[in-house]
């Protein structure tokens, strides 16, 4: 299985933004009424913690060998 860089590419965009919403780094005043703003934090912050934890699986899935930390077994026989 493998994603599309493109594709995780756009992904990691949208997580960079909604970090930066819901950090408070973009302000939302006068982007949106008042009333939608703490609505519209918080789902930032549930788009940046979630798409960051299955942006880094999906790199991890469609990476085409094992990272640092899986025991190289090759050497042994």
């Amino acid at each position: 299985m493998t994603i599309d860089p493109k594709i995780a590419f756009w992904i990691g965009v949208v997580i960079t933004c909604a970090t930066a919403i819901s950090g408070g780094t973009i302000s939302l005043t006068h982007m949106l009424p008042d009333a939608w703003i703490p609505a519209a934090t918080a789902w930032s912050s549930a788009v940046a913690t979630l798409g960051t934890a299955f942006l880094t699986a999906a790199h991890a899935i469609s990476a085409p060998k094992s990272g640092p930390l899986v025991p190289d077994n090759s050497a042994r026989h």
